[in-house]
């Protein structure tokens, strides 16, 4: 009875360490994400897959030009590869969303572990209270400033291009306003300054989310990546 009581408060206590508490913010600098990459590691390939990657059209590419390509952060060359305007946020109900994101990690390379993993999002402070977004991870990040270890970025046009700023203007060119770098645009108005095939994505945070997202407090732990995201990333971890 002791052992199975043993193994019981084993696996409770394991669940319970599976929780991260860490923040939100938002980002979208439409560089082509990490886990696009594959580290020079042909078995990622098999195993998980590499995140899909646009052109500057925004039209998916074939799964090597993809890998193969170069950032459109880089040099914005013409078979550079960008983020996809279908990686923003997308709301199914008042309190649910599905999304993609940036996790800050300790390693920023295409192998991460955390590569196209799900998890399922709450946040405990903020507009969003009582709110649920389940997000695949298409970057692991660095820290910087308020961004913190384990801290999530949410991806949503107009949340700012942080320290690569050339990736949106080289995708879209120089005639929108993508708000701060960090923490991009403060009101729903600034929105329509985007490209209109983003504005949608912009919407959302000041819609759904009430709010900024910026510092908001918040839970997160593994979930199985529903379809509705791996159809859209090519991904699975």
């Amino acid at each position: 009875m002791r052992a199975a009581l043993w193994v019981l408060a084993y696996f409770a206590s394991d669940a319970v360490a599976a929780v991260t508490k860490a923040k939100s913010y938002t980002g979208w600098d439409c560089c082509k994400p990490i886990c696009a990459t594959n580290a020079g590691k042909r078995e990622l390939l098999n195993s998980r897959g590499v995140v899909r990657v646009c052109d500057k059209n925004n039209k998916p590419q074939d799964l090597n030009p993809g890998l193969n390509a170069n950032s459109g952060c880089s040099n914005g060359a013409t078979n550079s590869a960008y983020l996809c305007d279908t990686y923003q946020p997308t709301p199914v109900a008042s309190d649910l969303t599905y999304g993609f994101a940036i996790q800050v990690s300790d390693s920023q390379n295409g192998d991460n572990p955390n590569c196209c993993k799900c998890y399922e999002v709450n946040w405990t402070s903020g507009g969003a209270v009582n709110k649920t977004m389940i997000v695949q991870i298409l970057t692991p990040g660095g820290a910087g400033g308020d961004v913190k270890k384990n801290d999530l970025i949410i991806l949503t046009p107009g949340g700012g291009v942080g320290p690569l700023s050339t990736g949106c203007s080289n995708q879209y060119g120089n005639s929108f306003n993508w708000g701060e770098t960090r923490g991009g645009v403060k009101n729903r108005e600034a929105c329509d300054k985007l490209p209109s095939n983003l504005q949608g994505g912009c919407y959302w945070r000041f819609n759904w989310a009430r709010g900024e997202i910026n510092g908001w407090d918040i839970t997160y732990e593994p979930t199985e990546c529903p379809s509705r995201l791996t159809d859209v990333s090519g991904c699975r971890a």
